[in-house]
């Protein structure tokens, strides 16, 4: 199968050598820039930190307060991003393996709040409300803005010829805002009719609930929303394909 990778540039290559190891042939997409911001980060009272996205880690490797930051714990939404914490020098002490609603309750059963505030290290735009999720549990919770997601403003060469040519299977989207950011460039191109007809493989609901006005008739949507079952949804793509064969 051939595959449209649209994360990030931090995050395709990674993705792009698990896609090509189950036998995928992978064009890479970034379709949205990040910007990494450091703000001064007040850390006073703050029991753990939380993470939710493997970018998160990305912008805080050059943060002038990393030190400090490495002797909090972390609280990471998944796998992937507890991982990449962990190559940062963090300690993860709980992890999830879905997403920010799921991981609202698991803290409230593994940390108290009275031992001290949270802090949410995030980009601008967040899938989950978490603040609003554990104030009924007592929490309280700061969110830090580390960096910024700036879309791309056309499709790559390559991409629009793949479009045309009808030699794209799929495209793997991780986040609302690439979503909105794929309909908004194939509409631009006058290709949304092609797009239409690539399998739509999304992190979440609310990744594949951003394609609406576009209308694609194969979503895929991972049954957890982390990264594993989002690429296990490739595999199955190709388990159909070869079924039809």
């Amino acid at each position: 199968m051939h595959i449209l990778v649209t994360r990030p540039e931090t995050e395709a290559p990674r993705t792009t050598r698990k896609l090509e190891a189950m036998g995928h042939r992978v064009t890479i997409a970034p379709l949205l820039r990040i910007l990494t911001e450091a703000p001064a980060l007040d850390t006073s009272g703050v029991q753990a930190i939380v993470l939710t996205s493997r970018n998160s880690v990305h912008a805080l490797r050059n943060h002038r307060q990393l030190a400090s930051l490495q002797r909090l714990p972390v609280i990471s939404v998944g796998r992937s991003t507890g991982e990449a914490a962990r190559e940062a020098g963090f300690t993860v002490a709980l992890e999830g393996d879905a997403g920010g609603a799921e991981l609202a309750p698991l803290i409230a059963r593994h940390f108290a709040p009275e031992a001290g505030s949270l802090l949410h290290i995030s980009g601008e735009a967040v899938a989950f409300d978490l603040v609003s999720a554990l104030a009924p549990h007592g929490f309280t919770m700061q969110r830090a803005i580390v960096y910024r997601s700036v879309p791309i403003e056309h499709l790559p060469g390559d991409v629009t010829s793949a479009l045309r040519d009808g030699t794209l299977d799929a495209v793997l989207l991780m986040s609302p805002r690439t979503s909105q950011v794929w309909c908004d460039l194939v509409e631009a191109s006058g290709l949304s009719n092609e797009a239409r007809s690539l399998a739509h493989l999304c992190l979440s609901q609310g990744v594949a609930a951003a394609l609406n006005r576009l209308g694609p008739p194969a979503l895929k949507i991972a049954v957890k929303p982390n990264e594993e079952q989002t690429l296990a949804l490739a595999a199955s793509l190709s388990s159909s394909s070869a079924d039809k064969s």
